[in-house]
């Protein structure tokens, strides 16, 4: 599932996740207290003390020390053997306390001293397991003094204690051990997962600055393209026109157009190029303005009439009479509005309709649809209709003049305003582009 060329480093994570579980020092030292009031019958006053005084000395040293560790720089492994060596310390602090009452202790003051050594090493599992030496050092040294002192003192109960105290402590270790393996391939897991993210988002981010460069390139070859296409334009015009005298034969004519009209079509389509280049490069400004867009409408209305009469398509609209005035950039707005015309007018066939409609939604959105009743594409196609040059195998689509940047296009002028573009469409059922454009 992952790759396995070297061996995450876990230590860092365990040396966290100890030092910043506290609550088991804590628990000691308020263990040892209750202790305290228990034994204090039996025990003489002064060895209690100092047994209580060496656990709180212990203690606040660990905490100290734990606080010290994370913020330091030391190496994690040796921050997990410092506090491997508290560990231990704080097991034999619990382990000194049966060899205390070995001399005085009766069977109910070894009972308690075997229940306190039982809460505390069963409780510390979750909180030391992050690194199994640790607690082994904890478990070890809490319950073999109380097993030593049990079994030295050689009468049944108290041989039986001890076998009971062996038995457990046998029992906490192969548990711990379960537990700090499942654990740790927990934590080996997520730095597989960490080190997968990090390695995805640096190819994304390659991939990314791939595609910025890539545009930019486009948008400076297209740039450079429209001199010398502008001197084809602009010498084949003069030729047609006769300018410099007439040209004898008419063949000679009909090429001259052929070179016009060539390489006014080649221009159009390094000029679309460049606009969706520089759009995707992020190198594309508008220049905004107060726009009455009903007359805007009206004029791509218009400017698509003789075209739509050509080809045997209904040009219909429907634009609200409350349409506010827009700030965007207005050649822009025609530049969307004309390629989505130009488009629909493209894949609809002769009896066909195309709608031009605008409406205020939510009063605070300007929708502009314009609806076609051509082939229609099936809805797992649409994103890749959205895709910069990319065409489809439609035999329709296919007689028409057209490199599959057109819907980009208008879709990253839409963005550029803050607008949303959406494409909604079916087999046999047309397709509706929908701009979203915010109201002032």
């Amino acid at each position: 599932m992952f790759s396995h060329e070297t061996v995450p480093d876990i230590a860092p994570q365990q040396a966290d996740g100890l030092l910043r579980n506290r609550a088991t020092i804590l628990t000691n030292l308020v263990v040892a207290l209750l202790s305290l009031f228990v034994l204090w019958d039996t025990l003489p006053a002064a060895t209690e003390l100092a047994w209580i005084a060496g656990m709180t000395a212990l203690a606040i040293s660990r905490l100290l020390l734990s606080h010290w560790l994370r913020k330091s720089a030391w190496p994690a492994r040796r921050k997990l053997h410092v506090f491997t060596a508290g560990a231990v310390l704080s097991g034999l602090s619990w382990g000194c306390l049966p060899v205390l009452l070995l001399p005085v202790g009766g069977v109910e003051d070894f009972a308690f001293a075997g229940f306190m050594i039982a809460g505390m090493t069963a409780g510390a599992i979750t909180a030391l397991c992050w690194y199994q030496p640790a607690y082994l050092g904890y478990l070890l040294g809490a319950t073999l003094p109380l097993a030593a002192c049990l079994l030295l003192l050689k009468q049944p109960v108290y041989l039986a204690m001890g076998g009971q105290v062996l038995f457990y402590a046998i029992m906490l270790a192969v548990i711990s051990v379960f537990y700090s393996r499942r654990l740790l391939q927990t934590l080996r897991l997520e730095n597989e997962l960490d080190r997968e993210h990090r390695r995805l988002e640096a190819t994304r981010q390659e991939l990314a600055l791939a595609q910025h460069n890539k545009w930019q390139t486009l948008a400076q070859l297209s740039h450079h393209l429209r001199t010398p296409m502008n001197a084809v334009i602009g010498f084949s015009d003069m030729l047609r026109s006769e300018v410099l005298g007439p040209i004898g034969n008419p063949k000679h004519k009909d090429y001259i157009n052929d070179i016009h009209d060539s390489g006014t079509r080649a221009l159009q389509i390094i000029t679309k190029i460049l606009d969706v280049s520089q759009a995707e490069a992020g190198m594309l400004t508008l220049v905004k303005t107060d726009v009455d867009v009903r007359e805007t409408l009206a004029d791509c209305l218009q400017s698509h009439g003789a075209a739509a009469a050509q080809r045997g398509v209904t040009l219909t609209s429907r634009v609200a009479e409350n349409l506010p005035r827009l700030l965007c950039d207005c050649a822009r707005l025609q530049q969307i509005l004309d390629q989505l015309l130009s488009n629909a007018l493209r894949h609809t066939p002769a009896g066909g309709q195309i709608t031009l409609s605008a409406d205020i939604e939510e009063s605070h959105w300007l929708a502009i649809r314009i609806a076609d009743t051509g082939p229609g594409i099936p809805e797992d196609r649409l994103a890749e209709a959205m895709t910069p040059f990319v065409q489809f195998d439609n035999a329709m689509v296919r007689q028409h003049d057209g490199i599959g940047i057109g819907l980009p296009l208008a879709r990253r002028l839409v963005e550029l305003h803050g607008g949303e573009f959406t494409l909604t469409s079916a087999p046999g059922q047309g397709t509706i582009a929908t701009i979203r454009l915010p109201l002032p």
